[in-house]
């Protein structure tokens, strides 16, 4: 007899697995398509507390709070998946640049540090960026080095998925949860397109499609987010550091040597295609920071969609009926936030002391 049925299995569907069957709970991770694909693919897997661009601070402090507590689970979690999956996900704290493309920006960016108590971080004036990392423009107008760094989320989702297996978890792949059922107001279970599952709970942590499975309550008001990137071979460049600019674009440096150029953020329903305009705002702005950028060759080029609430908040908690909770909705930041998210979420099912306050993530407020 299944305990919880896992309704995605993206990186929120696999940590929250991962989590309730470490507990002794029996999983069941029901995914259409490939574990650790979607959302959790498209993501550049930037780590910091504070180093979020302005497209992604929107989630105000309440997102703060997820990002901080996040930030100190990442070291341990990222070890113990690299432990039990026997893959390195190259989590690297290589420090993250705020950078200020003018005067006005430079301000903007101490003046928030100072506001929101960031602790160490180091102001960088042009001359001293350009010693730090010389790829970049000597235009700018400095940069703020916070910490944080990033990992590979492409080695991620399938670490996560194999430490899921280890664990017991049950993955069953290909199939579409057509309805979450109940009797009363108490959850039953799901019924795929092939078969009913039976479980006393259920957890919906399906990134823009949680908004679209029946019995799902409250409607989870998400709206799909596009996000064209990018991967080049820019080993010339010696990039160290992932840096980011207030409203986009960002540079993140792989172990490989490749940098990852992201993102867009368009509203443009589910169209998977890339655009001409979504590609030459990407690599204008790119050689805008990093002039070097020019020279180098793109290897790839993808898009992605971020599953984004209307209040740019995630969904954690119970739903409307018994046994229903969530775990989604996380926008353009949920890598970042996952770690703090899944505890949340597996406390408040297990009946536990909630590690920070739910209220915020609540999922009836949209009752």
């Amino acid at each position: 007899m299944r305990d919880v049925i896992i309704i995605g299995g993206g990186i929120m569907g696999l940590l929250t697995a991962r989590e309730l069957r470490k507990t002794g709970r029996n999983v069941t991770i029901i995914e259409k398509t490939r574990p650790g694909a979607g959302a959790t693919w498209a993501s550049a897997g930037i780590i910091s507390a504070h180093g979020t661009s302005g497209s992604a601070d929107i989630s105000g402090i309440p997102g703060l709070r997820l990002r901080s507590a996040s930030y100190e689970e990442w070291p341990g979690l990222a070890e113990a998946i690299a432990e039990e999956s026997g893959t390195d996900v190259e989590y690297r704290l290589t420090g993250v640049l705020l950078i200020a493309l003018d005067e006005e920006e430079a301000e903007s960016i101490q003046e928030k540090a100072r506001a929101r108590e960031w602790g160490e971080t180091e102001w960088m004036p042009p001359g001293a960026l350009s010693s730090e990392e010389p790829c970049l423009s000597n235009e700018l107008a400095g940069a703020l080095l916070v910490t944080g760094g990033s990992l590979e989320v492409r080695k991620l989702g399938p670490a996560l998925e194999i430490a899921c297996r280890r664990l017991g978890v049950e993955i069953i792949t290909g199939r579409t949860v057509e309805e979450i059922l109940s009797e009363g107001a108490r959850v039953t279970g799901v019924r795929t397109d092939t078969s009913v599952h039976e479980a006393p709970a259920v957890f919906v942590c399906a990134g823009i499609g949680s908004r679209s499975v029946p019995g799902a309550l409250p409607r989870a008001p998400i709206t799909p987010q596009r996000g064209q990137l990018l991967a080049m071979d820019a080993r010339a460049l010696g990039l160290r550091r992932v840096v980011l600019t207030i409203n986009d674009p960002y540079l993140v440096p792989r172990a490989d040597g490749r940098v990852v150029l992201g993102a867009t953020r368009e509203f443009a329903g589910e169209d998977p295609r890339l655009t001409v305009g979504g590609m030459a705002w990407l690599l204008s702005e790119g050689i805008r920071i990093a002039p070097e950028i020019a020279s180098c060759a793109i290897e790839e080029t993808w898009c992605g969609f971020r599953p984004t609430s209307s209040d740019y908040l995630p969904l954690i908690g119970r739903g409307a009926l018994e046994g229903l909770y969530f775990c989604t909705g996380h926008g353009p930041s949920g890598i970042g936030p996952a770690p703090a998210s899944v505890k949340l979420a597996t406390a408040l099912y297990l009946g536990d002391a909630p590690p920070l306050d739910p209220a915020p993530y609540d999922p009836m407020r949209f009752a």
